[in-house]
């Protein structure tokens, strides 16, 4: 099978394209390093030419719901209208549990912006899978840097079942190879439910002992108390955080 991982060089898109290659596909890794402007559409064409399946792992880290919307409603609409054009046989787009809720996406910018990705691939003319998946045990590390002041980190308080981006990544192929399933909802989690805010404290124990995490509620007490956990429908990966810890490096 012929797969174009869009947003080959970043964290989910290096390691899916790995996998979907060592499972014998063929990968088309896309990226602006390949001349390809996914926002203005300006290589699409000729990327796409050939392609069974379109990977979409595109990611704009911002805080802004404005930004966020932008980006990817916009490259969602250029990514489905190029794939109609080049006859791709299936889409399939990576996103987060819940980003549609309003208690949630009203709470994070960024998730308004991947609910509005989700609707564009929804209502697109090929068919087209919607991969939901938790918080990833590596947005840990992200966390103890977004709010900085000097040796403390403050991380909002999350409760989430936060699954290793490895498991994520396989579970992603696993999507490609089956095809489109009409009515199938297709989540990832991980094991076990967290406060994202004390994995940071670990991870800060092992990788950055003299930091100190203070926890606060930022967010709002929907997100800190479970709007971010998974429906029973979610295939639940056995990788725990222990685990992780100790292959992180990997």
């Amino acid at each position: 099978m012929r797969v174009i991982v869009l947003g080959a060089t970043g964290e989910m898109g290096r390691r899916v394209s790995s996998v979907l290659e060592s499972r014998g596909h063929s990968v088309g890794r896309v990226s602006r390093s390949t001349g390809v402007d996914v926002v203005t559409g300006e290589g699409l064409a000729a990327a796409f030419a050939g392609a069974d399946t379109v990977l979409d792992c595109l990611n704009r880290p911002t805080l802004s719901a404005r930004r966020a919307t932008a980006f990817f409603a916009t490259t969602a609409r250029q990514v489905t209208d190029a794939a109609r054009a080049a006859n791709v046989l299936h889409l399939v787009c990576l996103s987060i549990v819940n980003v549609t809720d309003p208690e949630v996406n009203s709470r994070l910018g960024y998730y308004r912006g991947k609910a509005a990705q989700e609707a564009v691939y929804r209502a697109a003319a090929v068919p087209a899978t919607v991969v939901s998946s938790t918080q990833w045990f590596e947005l840990a590390r992200s966390l103890l840097h977004q709010i900085r002041m000097g040796p403390v980190a403050v991380v909002p308080r999350m409760l989430a079942q936060p699954a290793a981006a490895g498991s994520v990544a396989a579970y992603l192929a696993d999507v490609v190879a089956e095809g489109h399933r009409p009515g199938i909802v297709r989540t990832i989690a991980g094991p076990e439910q967290h406060d994202l805010a004390d994995l940071a404290r670990r991870l800060a124990a092992v990788e950055e002992p003299r930091t100190r995490v203070l926890r606060l509620p930022l967010l709002g007490a929907a997100i800190a108390h479970g709007a971010l956990l998974p429906g029973a429908e979610a295939r639940v990966d056995p990788v725990r955080f222990e685990d992780w810890l100790v292959s992180r490096h990997d």
